[in-house]
């Protein structure tokens, strides 16, 4: 079972619970009737955008739902005599396999603190929903500006920088630069919509495309944090060259 048929099969299950047709669902949730058949048979990737529109269309928290598919996953791959998903409950599962994401996902040694600057705010609170539930504390900037003095102003309290790369006011390339000129052992992750490669010559950084799934942003988050010290990244001659 891969990560999209579980997840198919979480909302699937959710929906049916509350009595939606796909039809319902797509118009609480605003996606395509189509695109939601397709996410329900594990044909289609759920992007990050996707997740919080139906966690808050099916009024589930995203934490949960994410929880739940993950429990899918564990159920499947211990081979027990298969069931039909939808007659098992959540807190059968927790019961039974909650353990496994407690010993295969272990609890952050120590409290780290993530800056999300992201102009988009719905993405915004998505991400700090997301990576509060991974016991990550989190701080949010509206722009580069902002990320730039809510990073000056919390000096060896904020572990990562998770900034966007379009935005309004300052981009993330320039805050990205006075941050590193401010502390040249920050660690920043950049993201944006567009590929690294039609961004144009913008330097050696941590860059993750959106739409991400939680897993890769999960990922490179854990990989950057735990390098003892950021890559060196140099930026100082680096120019943006911004789609238009």
């Amino acid at each position: 079972m891969t990560i999209e048929e579980a997840f198919g099969a979480v909302i699937r299950r959710l929906r049916k619970e509350r009595f939606l047709s796909q039809e319902a669902l797509s118009k609480i949730s605003s996606l395509d009737r189509v695109f939601i058949s397709q996410l329900e048979r594990g044909k289609q990737q759920p992007t990050l955008i996707t997740i919080f529109g139906l966690a808050a269309a099916l009024s589930v928290s995203v934490s949960t739902m994410l929880t739940e598919t993950e429990l899918l996953l564990i159920f499947n791959k211990v081979k027990l005599p298969m069931h039909d998903f939808k007659a098992i409950p959540y807190e059968i599962l927790w019961e039974q396999f909650g353990g496994n994401i407690t010993s295969e996902n272990p609890a952050i040694s120590s409290p780290k603190t993530i800056l999300i600057a992201d102009d988009e705010m719905f993405l915004c609170q998505f991400l700090s929903e997301l990576l509060t539930s991974q016991g990550y504390n989190v701080l949010i900037a509206t722009d580069g500006q902002d990320a730039i003095d809510m990073y000056k102003e919390n000096p060896g309290t904020v572990d990562l920088v998770l900034m966007d790369i379009m935005m309004q006011r300052k981009d993330g390339i320039t805050a990205y630069k006075e941050i590193s000129k401010f502390d040249p052992n920050a660690r920043i992750l950049l993201m944006s919509a567009y590929s690294s490669t039609s961004l144009g010559n913008m330097g050696n950084f941590n860059f993750i495309q959106k739409p991400m799934l939680p897993p890769d942003l999960f990922n490179n988050i854990r990989e950057l944090l735990d390098s003892v010290t950021s890559k060196s990244l140099s930026v100082a001659e680096a120019q943006p060259v911004l789609p238009q």
